[in-house]
């Protein structure tokens, strides 16, 4: 199952290791305590993994406790990116909404 592939670091906090999907750059952070924890999708999991595979992203890809499928990024999804080797995502700032 994928959600034992995690490790939770706090009360708050999962995160998704390097080691989850080839490519991966940085970790991903989850914020989720163990209530949320049972809901979290693997589609979603697996879309914070994706995002940590994009060029320059800084520090982490993040997620929001709120998180569910997007297009690219998860709903809820976060990730910051380096000015000069980062990408600028139109799935991370929401273009489906009008």
């Amino acid at each position: 199952m994928t959600i034992e592939r995690l490790r939770r670091i706090d009360e708050t906090r999962l995160e998704v290791p390097t080691d989850y999907k080839s490519g991966m750059r940085v970790p991903g952070i989850i914020y989720v305590d163990s209530i949320l924890e049972k809901d979290l999708e693997t589609h979603c999991i697996d879309q914070v993994a994706n995002v940590a595979t994009l060029p320059g992203i800084v520090r982490a890809s993040t997620a929001m406790p709120d998180i569910h499928t997007g297009y690219g990024f998860p709903i809820g999804g976060v990730a910051a990116f380096d000015l000069d080797e980062g990408i600028i995502s139109p799935g991370g700032v929401g273009y489906d909404i009008n």
